[in-house]
Order: structure tokens, then C-alpha cells, then sequence
């Protein structure tokens, strides 16, 4: 009479196992690299609703060794933008600057520029590193002052694409 019992605790069992063992499998594929999950997510800029927001996806130049964003001000104060840092693929980040408009990357608008409410505006990073190949993928972190208090403050985004 108890074999019943038995009989299904060992149908559950053998399945158990078996679907561990394929986990364990995809993990161990995953955590080497062969199974490479970041093709399948999209590009974004991503900086959560705090006060700066993406109007595109990130622009990235290999050749250049550049990551373009398109940002807002939506802090509702003016503010000066005082440095940027990066992690991950632009880790080493040489240099940033705040352009009106693409054209205007790489002029005398450098560092420490004051970016109105409601503004949009590109903000323009140099890597060192050669991690612009292929996918890329950055934490971004924009300090800047408000204009009106002088308190300073940092905003965190991500980012992820394609060179």
C-alpha cells in the first residue's frame, strides 16, 4: 500500500534532478561567455526619473572612442554641470564635455556649463579604453551644482548599446 507514495516521490525526484542539472548547464554556459545574454536586451539610457532624462538612446563612435548622450534638465533649476565619471567599458574616461548640438562637440563649451530647466542638451564622453568595440556597457554619474542653492548633487545612470 505505501508504494504509491514512494513511486510518485521518485517521479518527482528523477525530474527534479534532471531539471538542476540542465540549470546548472545554462548558468556554467552563461557565466563562460558562450551563452551571451546582452545581445538579446536592447540599447538604453536609463538615468530612473531623477532630475536628468534621456531624449535618445546613446550614439557611441569605436573609431572615436566616444559615447554621445542626449539629456534633459528636468530638476526644475538651473544648474552647472561639474564632472562626470564612468564605469565599466569607459572606466578610464579621459574627458567630457556639454554640447548645444553635435557640431558644437568639441569647442570651448567644456566642463563646468550651466544647463537651464527644461533645456536638452548633448553631453559628450571620451574613453581611453578600447571597450567601445561591439556591445558597451557604462554607469554614468553627472554631478552638478544648482544654480540657485550652490548645494551640489549626483545623478546615476545607465547605459548600454552597440558601436
Amino acid at each position: 500500500m505505501m508504494k504509491k507514495g514512494q513511486a510518485a516521490m521518485e517521479f518527482l525526484m528523477t525530474y527534479g534532478w534532471a531539471i538542476l542539472v540542465v540549470l546548472a548547464a545554462v548558468g556554467a554556459l552563461a557565466y563562460f561567455g558562450v551563452l551571451d545574454t546582452s545581445s538579446l536586451f536592447p540599447e538604453k539610457c536609463d538615468f530612473g526619473g531623477q532630475g536628468l532624462s534621456c531624449i535618445d538612446k546613446p550614439s557611441m563612435d569605436d573609431a572615436a572612442d566616444t559615447i554621445t548622450l542626449a539629456l534633459k534638465n528636468n530638476l526644475g533649476e538651473k544648474v552647472t554641470i561639474t564632472s562626470v565619471t564612468a564605469t565599466d567599458d569607459c572606466a578610464s574616461l579621459d574627458d567630457w564635455e556639454v554640447c548645444d548640438e553635435i557640431a558644437n562637440c568639441g569647442s570651448a563649451l567644456n566642463n563646468a556649463t550651466n544647463v537651464t530647466n527644461d533645456q536638452g542638451f548633448l553631453l559628450q564622453l571620451t574613453c581611453s579604453t578600447d571597450g567601445l568595440e561591439g556591445k558597451f556597457k557604462s554607469d554614468v554619474t553627472v554631478t552638478y551644482t544648482n544654480t540657485e542653492t550652490g548645494l551640489p548633487h549626483a545623478v546615476t545612470g545607465q547605459l548600454r548599446g552597440k558601436a
